[in-house]
C-alpha cells in the first residue's frame, strides 16, 4: 500500500508538529528525531536495489570528475564553520549555520519547518534511489 502525497505531508507535519515541541538535546527530542532517521534508513533498506547498476556519470567538457563541485561546496561550508567557531567576536558578524538555526528553532513553526523539510530532504534521497525507479531504464 502507497501512501498518497496528503497522507504523508499530514502525517511529516503532524510529527513536524511534535518534534518541534521538544527542548533540543533532551530524551524526547532526541528520541523523535531518532526514530525519524531510525525510519528513513528502513524506508532506505526496503526501496533501494539490493544490487545498483554501476552509474557512469558522464564527465563534462573540462573533463573533471561530477561530484568536484559538490566537494568545492561542503569544503567551503566547513571552512566557513570552522572560521566562524574559532575566530572569538565573529559569530554576530558571520553567524555559523547552526546559530542561523537556533534562531529560528527560537520559533515553534519555523523549528517545525525546519524539520519537516529535513524529512522531505530525506524522502527525497529515499524516492530517488527506490527499486522501481532503478528498474527504469
Amino acid at each position: 500500500m502507497r501512501a498518497g502525497p496528503a497522507a504523508l505531508l499530514v502525517g511529516g507535519s503532524a510529527y513536524s508538529l511534535i518534534a518541534a515541541s521538544t527542548t533540543p538535546f533532551t530524551l524526547p527530542a532526541d528520541v523523535l528525531t531518532g526514530l525519524a532517521i531510525v525510519g528513513m534508513a528502513v524506508l532506505v533498506i526496503v526501496r533501494w536495489p539490493l544490487r545498483a547498476r554501476p552509474a557512469r556519470p558522464a564527465r563534462p567538457a573540462t573533463g573533471a570528475h561530477p561530484y568536484v563541485p559538490w566537494l568545492v561546496v561542503l569544503v567551503v561550508f566547513v571552512a566557513w564553520e570552522l572560521f566562524d567557531y574559532l575566530v572569538h567576536g565573529s559569530r554576530a558578524d558571520h553567524p555559523t549555520f547552526s546559530s542561523i538555526t537556533d534562531a529560528n528553532d527560537r520559533f515553534y513553526i519555523l523549528k517545525a519547518l525546519l524539520f519537516l523539510g529535513w524529512m522531505a530532504g530525506a524522502l527525497v534521497i529515499v524516492r530517488q534511489g527506490s527499486r522501481r525507479k532503478a528498474g527504469r531504464g
